[in-house]
This record gives structure tokens, C-alpha cells and sequence, in this order.
């Protein structure tokens, strides 16, 4: 039986007088909230339908003068998996989805980068895409390649990194290409051109297969999308490339100068590593010399990532305090990634949600640390003195980490290291002064994660 209109629109507008009262008074509008959410359970059994009705029906006639925080017992109560906002606004979350982009419409403030990559598409062999992690490189790859309308295919090189040995294996580089190849909108085409090359996409590889046959079936993958007319090859995180037991660079060059209509774009964290791998400034690279549109992505700026924010939280239908968007936006600083989960996390936890981020992405970035400190002795006291120092020049490093070691380590070997940092994208040099480049990496360092 539904409920009686009135019975439950006077339960919401006492949630509302008690949602509304002094700032700090913040327990008298827990309790309300908790007196809600369990009248709600004790009356209509938890019933989802009603509650539904209850959220959908009657919660826009109080919610103007809501917080969008108490909701989340809500959430909890019916266990959606969307926030009861969105399903009040009748929208679900663009900006605050934490999956790629896969429509311009859903990109914000990157319409200089979207230009300049359909332009590259058009006319260039090879294209870098480079920021920060979490920065959002694939969104604006996935969501440019999908509004051309031209066929493209994309490999996670992460996906086939073994962390155990370090390695990209062979085999788990040819099964990421395949399952691409095969969610191909042209994939009839595709496997018709292996076929007469005697390749067969048909089957996962399971076992170890040789390198060398690796490579000649990835050879004629490219050659058959060549067949294709224009089309997009995307190796996101590239840089793992150079940890391939398949000697890659020979093969990408092959592809460069005699396959005019494949482009290849690759994404990179760690800048330095990439164009390492590449070959850039090294003479004997098989790709030295070859020219590369340049697509760089920075943060937001301070105003960029409070439009975000807002923007986000519109979506939402949610009000935000202008001084919680100003803590968030000082302290995740414009780092795209980190603000999508706090625009997620501020629907269940409130001004607390910035806390919140930092310590998931603290945990997040943990790995990615451990992984990479553990190549030299002296990351892990060399992160930590550019984290405690804010900027640092080069004799405060040197200074800093004598003081952590209690002995003397050679400039060379600090010169190589920081170079290093640099390279793998968790410093930046900016002048002679050295920082963090991402403020979650640096808590994370600072409480010694």
C-alpha cells in the first residue's frame, strides 16, 4: 500500500527544519538524519519500491534546502548504485564518472587539445599525448577518436605489464591487440586480411609462444589495419613498451614509414621514460628522427578547477559551499582525477570527502611509489626531501638527504636520480627548483606510504 502523502511529506519536512538548523549543530542533523532513515525502515519494511517513490516523488519538494550529504544514508538504505540525487535529477554523473570519456560532450575545457589532435589525425604519422597520471590523457584520446567516426584501436599497455618480473610478455601484449582488434566496428574486414595472412584472431593466446612469432603476427595485424583506409592505433602508456619482450622499435619504425595510413598515438605519465623508448635525443634508436605531434596536458589552473567542480556538482543537482570547493581545489590542486572522486565522494561524505580523497589516493599511489622507488636506494630519501621542502633546489636536496643517510652521496648519483624522478613524471623541474608534481603523491610520501 503507498504511503499517505502527507505522513511522509511531513517525516521530510522535519528532516528539513533539522537539516536547517545552526552550523554548529552539526550532531542535532545526524540525528535527524538517523531518525529518518529509520523511520522509513521500521514503517515501509525497507520496501525498495516505496522508498524509491519516496525519493523520486517527494524528495524535489524539500531537497532545495538540502545539503546534498544527507542523502547518503539513503543511498545505503536501498543500496543503489547511483546516488538518490542522480535519480532525482533524472541524470547520471558526466564529469564525475571516474571511466574515460568516450564523448567530446563529456570533456571539459580541453578544446584546444581536441583540436589539435583531430588536426594531427589528419595529417600526422605519430602523435604524443603526455601529462600527469590521472589527468585525463585517455578521455581526451577516446572521446576525439570516437567523435571522428573513423575506426581506431586502442591497447591498455598497463594490462600487460607483470608486475612480478617487471616485463611486458610477449603474449600479453598480442592478447591486449586482439581483444581491440576484435571490438572493432570494421572487424569483418580485419580478420578477412588475417586470414589471407594466415593469422587467426578467433582464439586467446594461453601459452608461452616465442617472441619472434609474437612479433609477426602483431607485424601483420598493423598491415591489415593498413588495408583499412585511415585508422588509429592508440598504445596508452607507451613507456611500458620499453619492458616488451618483443624487440618493438624496429616494428613501430616499419610502421612509421610504410604504412601511410595508420597513425600511431601514444599516451605517457612518465614523459621522460617514453621518449626514452622512442628514441628521441638517441641516434641509434630505429625511431630517432622521426617527427611527433606533441599533445601536452596540464592541470586545471585555480578558476578552470573551480568551474569544474561546479559544473559537476550542477549535473548533480547539488549545492556546494563556495569555501569547500576552495579547500578542495587548494589541496587536490587541479589534478583531474582527484577531483572526479571528490565530486563523488562529496555526496556521502560531505566537506569530509577532501580527506577522504587524500588518503584513498594515497593508498592509490602507493603502488605505483613502491614499484618505482624500489629501482635505486635513494628515490625513496630524494621524493622525501623535495615532499618536506615544497620546492626544493638542487644543494636543499643534496643537503637533505646527507642529513637522512648520515653520510655523503656522490652529485653524480643524486644528479641521475633526480633526472630519473623527473623522467618517470613524480617531479618536475620547473627554473632550478624542484616539486611534486602531483599533490596526492606528495602526501603519500609525507606520511611515508
Amino acid at each position: 500500500m503507498w504511503p499517505n502523502h502527507g505522513d511522509v511529506a511531513g517525516a521530510l519536512l522535519t528532516l528539513r527544519r533539522g537539516h536547517g538548523t545552526s552550523a554548529g549543530s552539526r550532531e542535532a542533523r545526524a540525528d535527524y538524519k538517523v531518525t529518518w532513515v529509520h523511520g522509513v525502515a521500521a514503517a515501509f519494511g525497507g520496501d525498495f519500491f516505496i522508498v524509491f517513490y519516496m525519493t523520486v516523488i517527494l524528495l524535489p519538494m524539500v531537497s532545495a534546502s538540502m545539503d546534498a550529504s544527507f542523502l547518503s544514508p539513503l543511498t545505503r538504505l536501498v543500496g543503489l548504485k547511483y546516488h538518490p540525487c542522480y535519480l532525482v535529477s533524472g541524470v547520471l554523473p558526466t564529469l564525475f564518472s571516474v571511466e574515460p570519456k568516450e564523448s567530446l560532450q563529456d570533456l571539459f575545457d580541453r578544446e584546444d587539445e581536441v583540436r589539435k589532435l583531430r588536426e594531427g589525425l589528419s595529417r600526422e604519422r605519430l602523435i604524443l599525448v603526455l601529462g600527469l597520471r590521472r589527468i585525463g590523457k585517455s578521455s581526451l584520446v577516446l572521446a576525439t577518436l570516437s567523435s571522428t567516426g573513423h575506426p581506431f584501436v586502442y591497447v591498455d599497455v598497463r594490462r600487460a605489464y607483470d608486475d612480478v618480473s617487471r616485463r611486458v610478455p610477449a603474449e600479453r601484449l598480442y592478447e591486449e591487440l586482439r581483444s581491440s582488434l576484435l571490438r572493432l566496428s570494421v572487424r569483418d574486414r580485419v580478420l578477412e586480411a588475417l586470414r589471407r595472412m594466415g593469422i587467426s584472431l578467433e582464439y586467446p593466446v594461453k601459452v608461452r609462444v616465442p617472441a619472434e612469432e609474437v612479433r609477426d603476427s602483431i607485424a601483420k595485424a598493423f598491415d591489415a589495419l593498413n588495408e583499412l583506409g585511415r585508422v588509429a592505433v592508440v598504445l596508452d602508456e607507451a613507456q611500458y613498451l620499453r619492458y616488451s619482450t618483443v624487440g618493438l622499435r624496429p616494428l613501430l619504425a616499419h610502421v612509421y614509414d610504410r604504412l601511410r595510413n595508420v597513425t600511431l598515438i601514444m599516451t605517457g605519465s612518465e614523459v621522460g621514460l617514453l621518449h626514452d623508448f622512442i628514441g628521441i635525443d638517441d641516434p641509434s634508436s630505429p625511431l630517432y628522427g622521426r617527427y611527433g605531434l606533441t599533445i601536452e596536458l596540464r592541470p586545471f589552473d585555480e578558476e578552470r578547477s573551480r568551474q569544474f567542480l561546479r559544473r559537476g556538482f550542477e549535473e548533480l543537482g547539488a549545492r556546494v559551499d563556495e569555501r569547500v570547493i576552495g579547500r578542495a581545489v587548494e589541496e587536490l590542486d587541479g589534478v583531474v582525477g582527484w577531483l572526479v572522486y571528490f565530486g563523488r565522494l562529496y555526496l556521502e561524505k560531505g566537506a569530509d570527502a577532501i580527506d577522504e580523497v587524500k588518503e584513498m589516493g594515497a593508498k592509490l599511489v602507493k603502488r605505483e611509489l613502491e614499484e618505482a622507488l624500489s629501482r635505486s636506494p635513494y628515490y625513496s630519501h630524494i621524493m622525501r626531501a623535495v615532499a618536506t621542502l615544497g620546492r626544493a633546489r638542487w644543494k636543499n636536496v643534496v643537503d637533505y638527504v646527507t642529513a637522512q643517510l648520515g653520510r655523503r652521496v656522490t652529485n653524480a648519483t643524486i644528479a641521475r636520480d633526480l633526472r630519473n624522478l623527473v623522467k618517470m613524471g613524480f617531479i618536475e623541474k620547473v627554473n632550478d627548483e624542484y616539486r611534486v608534481a602531483d599533490p596526492i603523491v606528495r602526501y603519500a610520501v609525507l606520511k611515508g606510504l
